[in-house]
């Protein structure tokens, strides 16, 4: 990015130092000078400088030196780069959540914010930095947990490792901005890379919302360690570990901070202090390890784990030995009290007792795991041993038996051989287990147990070789005889079909007693169409005798061979009797022609049938003569047996391409239909392309082989006709295969598109159906006001109208299926009667809409029916208590109440002056838009209700002119 040149070598590009000052310079922002010369001495200057400014920076760098770089140490160069790399872009992008949750471990947020974003996905579980990540589930989690609009979970699950890494390293590419850093396929391995997975889920956590809280980091400390053991698909193969080889071969991971010169009491107790430490954890991990298991999967991680673990011990032993060895000086020199004398001794016995019972323990454990995992693989070697002498027993007295008498024998023995290929996949998880073998090898046992292991796995690989390849010939074989022999049914069935129709026929043309020339000539055609028909069906006859021999010949079974036979002899005898019963017809018609009188058209007649019956005759010695046999390949001195090679290959070609334009053809869409399953079609189409993908490279092989075939014929100067013509076929034929599977695969995807299309418009149908149902049903309801029918039928077409765009997506899939070539017909008929259909619902939708809002015009609102009703309740009750203000008067206080009252009620009725005068506005407006019926009604209800009103204000309006005057005589009379 800054312009500089790229780097095209890691290892030499940077031994000088200047591309790793250039790569500084743009890290830290600031200018570092570069020495220009091109020695060693200048390489060294510039590369101490990165160490410098990687110092003053605060970079952790554990025993890289100058002159590693210098002289392209690939391990050092590489650890170089990763802490640039852990410090600038791992811990720069976690600086600040660090810093709030007081952590130092950057891999240890880096695993909890991974654990707590696939918290949600229960295919996921990340335990690590490398095999957790192999699937590509843990990428595809972390990114849609975050960003889920931007693909579906679903569709992650059903691909391959691969495709999931690839899917989520574009969908990060494109969406995130995240470069392609990895490759899917060194991701999806055993045992990935851990650092480069770490800088990618950087780059992630960076873009990504970041959630990481002290419960994720705890639950992440409380995870068990765990080493997982890197192996190596394949044939049979033995691990070797050679315990002192590696031990030995370990650099020091933690360097000791003692040494020999100017060792100090201070200096110890620091060294001391960090070897205890580690002491200290390395007995707690020790603890911590699982009681050895008895499965032999679970033993392998074991002792994977645990050699991990000795490794670690090894690689701390000279920190141990520096400080006992730094004690033992400051002992030696004497400057130390007695005091400070026996503490150190006391404290390197303690130290010495604790390491070395540490180092006895893992010893002992590791001789246990050895132990038992050899017995659990020697177990699992017998196991493999005893089932494979099954299989062999097995197999022997399969073969002992003959082929099937007929097809439903045969059908049983092709049940029977799946039932020994399925014991034979159950079989292959065991015989992969077997392929990752571990063999330790110590001084004890040598190599000689190597050697046993590996000629005792050779001998079983062998053996477990020969029986998979015995069951797929075996299956190619049944598989093939099954298909010619149902070929050969199907075509026996259909030449005797035929051979009854013509025999029928035959019986129907008369011989004698013609009526005229014209009855004669008829029957004389009759004759010359079946000599016709026959002819054509000769060959038919010929290649079934031909399918017929070859199903015998291949069964080798003397009774179904018998039976074969006996099928093709009464077949070729009821084509002989009908050869020889028309011969007869045409000499019978050829006397009556003599017997008529020789006419012209009697000897017209006569030059028809005289041919007749010598064509008839002479086909027919023909036929009775056996097929002329198949020209003799003439055998190649010196290379018969590559031309035997070549011809058996080269049939077996033929034979599956035969086979698989049979299955082609069956699987093949005949005619289109609306809905059709096509899963079986895609399963059968799938395993032909695999068996096509298989037979691709015994194509190229054959092409080798003819030509190299060619090559020496010509040279021998033999002819190569046969050879170039059999080829050319095996070409042709194949390059039809293909087409035609091609042809099927595109036809199959159109009819899913076929099936796709009517399934919505399936449901589409579904929601106009149920509008019409509105229509007729809910639509003329009595029970509810038009207002309410109106609303109700606004919604149904709001909804009708919504589904506007899914109306054109169909119309446009419907314009592509109909643009493909010979499209079906009934595509572009169905979306024009569903749109029909759509549009006249629509129409009465909408015509139903226009009268519902017109009814609801002309109606009187709900308010206006309720205050109408309201009021002559009210006006109810007032006349109820004007007519109970009259009884029992009889003392002055009475009268005085009831004046009271009367009064009440005169005002309560005026109160309801103003809703009348407005019932009467609305009353009127009714008028002019309500229909003559409902105007009638509701005017005479109003009227009603405002004479009510009318006379009851005059009645209380009395009553209180009475009760004031009773009142004004009583009080003169009192």
């Amino acid at each position: 990015q800054s312009g500089k040149p790229p780097v095209k070598d890691m290892f030499t590009d940077l031994k000088d130092g200047r591309k790793l000052l250039d790569l500084l310079e743009g890290l830290t922002g600031k200018p570092l000078p570069k020495e220009r010369g091109s020695t060693r001495v200048h390489a060294l200057n510039n590369v101490n400088r990165v160490l410098q400014v990687l110092h003053q920076n605060n970079v952790e760098l554990v025993n890289i030196g100058g002159t590693d770089i210098v002289d392209g140490n690939h391990k050092l160069t590489l650890g170089l780069l990763w802490s640039i790399i852990l410090h600038w872009q791992v811990k720069d992008v976690m600086k600040n959540i660090m810093s709030d949750l007081q952590q130092t471990n950057s891999e240890k947020i880096l695993l909890s914010w991974v654990r707590q974003s696939t918290r949600p996905y229960s295919q996921v579980n990340v335990l690590n930095f490398t095999t957790s990540w192999a699937d590509g589930l843990a990428f595809n989690a972390v990114i849609h947990r975050h960003k889920h609009e931007l693909f579906s979970w679903d569709k992650v699950i059903k691909m391959s490792p691969v495709e999931r890494l690839e899917h989520a390293f574009s969908i990060a590419k494109n969406h995130l901005g995240i470069e392609k850093l990895l490759d899917p396929e060194d991701v999806a391995v055993q045992l990935p890379d851990k650092k480069s997975i770490i800088m990618y889920l950087t780059s992630l956590f960076e873009v990504l919302p970041k959630q990481v809280t002290m419960e994720d980091i705890r639950e992440v400390e409380t995870l068990p360690r765990r080493y997982k053991q890197e192996c190596e698909d394949g044939e049979f193969n033995v691990q070797q570990v050679s315990l002192e080889e590696e031990q030995g071969s370990s650099r020091a991971e933690t360097p000791s901070t003692v040494t020999e010169v100017d060792m100090d009491l201070d200096s110890y107790q620091v060294a001391l202090e960090e070897v205890l430490t580690w002491l200290l954890s390395a007995e707690d991990a020790f603890r911590e390890q699982e009681e050895i298991s008895g499965d032999v999967e679970e033993v392998k991680e074991q002792f994977s784990t645990h050699e991990a673990f000795m490794m670690e011990l090894t690689a701390h032993q000279s920190s141990v030995g520096s400080v006992l060895q730094a004690g033992n000086q400051l002992v030696a020199q004497g400057n130390l009290s007695p005091e400070e004398e026996f503490e150190i001794q006391e404290q390197m016995l303690l130290l010495n007792s604790r390491w070395e019972e540490l180092r006895v323990e893992s010893m002992d454990r590791q001789s246990r795991l050895h132990d038992v995992l050899m017995e659990l693989q020697k177990q699992q070697l017998q196991q493999l041993s005893d089932w494979l002498t099954v299989t062999e027993e097995r197999i022997q007295k399969m073969e002992s038996q003959l082929l099937a008498e007929d097809l439903e024998s045969l059908q049983k023995q092709l049940e029977e051989h799946k039932s020994l290929q399925s014991d034979l996949e159950t079989e292959q998880v065991k015989v992969n287990s077997l392929t990752h073998m571990v063999v330790i090898v110590d001084e004890s046992s040598g190599e000689s147990a190597t050697a046993i292991l590996e000629e005792q796995l050779q001998r079983l690989g062998e053996r477990w070789t020969a029986v998979c390849r015995w069951t797929e010939e075996r299956r190619v074989k049944l598989q093939e005889i099954q298909l010619l022999w149902q070929d050969l049914l199907e075509e026996q069935c259909l030449l005797k079909a035929w051979l009854t129709e013509k025999e029928e026929a035959l019986s129907k043309v008369q011989t004698s007693n013609f009526k005229d020339q014209t009855d004669l000539s008829v029957n004389v055609r009759k004759l010359a169409i079946l000599k016709e028909d026959m002819g054509m069906k000769r060959q038919t006859l010929d290649q079934l005798n031909e399918l017929g021999q070859d199903v015998a010949q291949i069964l080798g079974n003397g009774r179904a061979s018998s039976k074969i036979d006996q099928d093709q002899e009464e077949l070729t005898q009821r084509w002989d009797g009908l050869v020889q019963k028309l011969e007869d017809y045409s000499n019978q018609v050829t006397q009556a022609v003599g017997s008529i009188g020789m006419s012209q058209v009697s000897q017209k007649t006569a030059a028809e049938t005289t041919p007749l019956k010598e064509q008839v005759v002479v086909k027919q010695s023909r036929q009775e003569l056996p097929p002329p046999p198949l020209p003799k390949k003439r055998q190649i001195p010196g290379d018969s047996e590559a031309k035997k090679k070549f011809d058996a290959e080269s049939t077996e070609l033929l034979n599956w391409i035969s086979k698989s334009k049979s299955a082609i053809q069956a699987t093949d869409i005949k005619e289109y239909k609306k809905m059709r399953e096509t899963s079986n079609m895609k399963e059968k189409l799938k395993v032909i392309e695999k068996e096509r993908v298989e037979k691709s490279r015994k194509l190229d092989e054959l092409k080798r082989s003819a030509h190299i075939l060619l090559d020496q014929m010509g040279k021998e100067g033999l002819s190569t006709v046969d050879t170039k013509t059999v080829m050319e076929k095996i070409l042709s034929e194949w390059k039809d295969v293909v087409q035609h599977l091609e042809e099927v695969a595109r036809k199959i995807k159109y009819q899913e598109d076929i099936n796709a299309c009517f399934k919505e418009m399936s449901e589409l149908e579904k929601i106009v159906i149920e509008k019409d149902g509105w229509l007729k049903n809910d639509a003329s309801s009595a029970s509810q006001p038009s207002a309410v029918l109106k609303d109700l039928c606004q919604r149904e077409l709001t909804h009708l109208v919504s589904l506007s765009p899914r109306l054109e997506h169909l119309k446009a899939t419907c314009k592509a299926l109909a643009s493909q070539p010979m499209p079906p017909n009934f595509i572009q008929e169905s979306l024009n009667g569903f749109l029909d259909r759509f549009k006249l619902t629509c129409q009465k939708l909408e015509e139903r809409h226009q009268q519902l809002k017109k009814e609801a015009e002309s109606q009187p609102s709900q308010e206006y029916v309720d205050c109408l009703q309201r009021l002559k309740g009210a006006l109810g009750e007032l006349e109820h208590k004007q007519q109970s203000i009259a009884s029992g008067l009889s003392d002055p206080s009475k009268v005085e109440k009831a004046l009271q009252q009367a009064k009440a009620i005169c005002e309560t009725l005026e109160a309801q002056k103003p809703r009348v005068d407005k019932l009467a506005e609305e009353t009127k407006a009714l008028e002019k838009h309500a229909s003559p019926d409902i105007k009638k009604v509701y005017t005479q209800e109003f009227k009603h209700v405002q004479g009510h009103w009318d006379k009851l204000k005059l009645k209380i309006s009395k009553d209180v002119k009475l009760l004031e005057e009773l009142t004004s005589k009583l009080r003169i009379f009192e």
